[in-house]
């Protein structure tokens, strides 16, 4: 009898949640399409690791693949905020464990320095950011336009490929005096 209230309290609670289906989807094949996603990871300490957030999101399990609209990825070391990236769309391969953003790329830091570009590459194992394109790279009121980019994820290290202008408080620092 008691099994039979449980099972009951538990169907009663699950019809208040309201489930949306994705009618034209954006990414053909995928075996699960959801709106609104998210997914939070912690460390084994508890400690929140990072969050992933999405408008829309398309998973292909037989590809290991995760193709998320409206990317919003916020990292945390230790639980505390360490930066904050998004994207219009990534896709997450995890096999090779990458994430490729495209589309209006973000990139902020705890420390205030910001990427702009229109698609980055995120190696989750060595934790590094790589493009080909345009990127744009404010920190500590130097900006640093060119193309091509080799960083680590806070932006503490980075290459910029193809330096076109370097900016220094809102003067050109190259300026012939």
């Amino acid at each position: 009898m008691r099994v039979f209230l449980i099972l009951c309290l538990i169907f009663v609670s699950c019809k208040d949640k309201k489930y949306l289906r994705i009618e034209e989807e954006k990414e053909s094949g995928s075996m699960i399409s959801l709106r609104d996603f998210s997914r939070i990871s912690y460390t084994k300490a508890g400690d929140l690791e990072w969050k992933l957030l999405g408008k829309e999101s398309y998973i292909f399990p037989k590809e290991n693949r995760t193709v998320v609209y409206g990317f919003q990825f916020y990292q945390y070391d230790g639980g505390k905020y360490k930066s904050f990236l998004t994207g219009e769309r990534g896709e997450i391969n995890h096999t090779e464990k990458s994430v490729v953003l495209n589309g209006n790329v973000r990139l902020k830091t705890e420390e205030g320095r910001q990427l702009h570009s229109e698609s980055l590459k995120y190696n989750l194992e060595d934790k590094t950011l790589s493009t080909d394109d345009n990127v744009v790279i404010y920190s500590e009121g130097t900006t640093i336009r060119g193309k091509g980019l080799r960083a680590d994820r806070g932006l503490n290290k980075y290459t910029v490929l193809r330096p076109t202008a370097i900016t220094v408080g809102g003067s050109n620092p190259l300026k012939d005096k």
